[in-house]
């Protein structure tokens, strides 16, 4: 889920990958504002993916955060 909105009303498309970083821990720390994500007991998220390809040879990572 694009919790900011996507790379197409959001950000820059080259800057996309370091946003999605951005945005993970803003909502594992709560502070996602209206975008703010909530477990089903309302409790925030303790993991966030984010997933992104690019560059020159077509790289791609994955990375999967948690509050600990």
């Amino acid at each position: 889920m694009n919790t900011d909105g996507g790379g197409l009303s959001a950000q820059h498309p080259g800057m996309r990958g370091l946003f999605l970083l951005v945005e993970a821990v803003r909502q594992l720390r709560g502070d996602g504002g209206e975008r703010q994500v909530r477990r089903s007991d309302g409790a925030l998220p303790r993991l966030a993916v984010a997933s992104g390809t690019g560059g020159w040879f077509c790289s791609s990572g994955t990375v999967v955060l948690g509050t600990g």
